[in-house]
């Protein structure tokens, strides 16, 4: 049986912990949403960083191998980019909430709860790629 290969085995840890901070980014988004009345955009910004922060945290010394000493300004450029991208994906999932109401009828809860599952992947391959180069020049664990 052949091993793994570096990136694959780090893009495959690198999922497993985004899954677990997408699952606190969906739960502070519903909650948001449909508890809050929060409208998909500004939802999408409040909990993509819950989860944004979460992978951060957990991947930085498991799948990338880096230390936590003088992090800090690379989680500024992290936290930096991410308001780039979570500006960009929240306003595609908002378009993405109205299309898939418009076309299926379906409820804008139900829509906004779609849109963010449709996008998701986009965001996490983006992710992953930013985080993997910004960790090569960062000390190594």
């Amino acid at each position: 049986m052949r091993a793994v290969p570096p990136n694959l085995r780090a893009f495959l840890g690198f999922l497993l912990l985004s899954g677990l901070g997408w699952l606190c980014d969906m739960l502070t988004y519903t909650a948001l949403v449909r508890l809050a009345g929060v409208a998909p955009f500004a939802a999408n910004v409040v909990s993509s960083y819950v989860g944004v922060s979460f992978v951060w945290f957990t991947s930085l010394g498991t799948v990338f191998r880096r230390s936590g000493a003088g992090s800090g300004r690379f989680l500024l450029l992290y936290w930096g980019y991410q308001f780039l991208s979570i500006m960009a994906y929240s306003q595609l999932l908002q378009l993405t909430a109205a299309a898939v109401a418009s076309h299926a009828g379906v409820p804008a809860l139900h829509s906004a709860l779609a849109a963010k599952i449709i996008v998701t992947p986009f965001n996490l391959v983006t992710n992953f790629l930013f985080m993997k180069v910004l960790t090569r020049h960062m000390r190594a664990a």
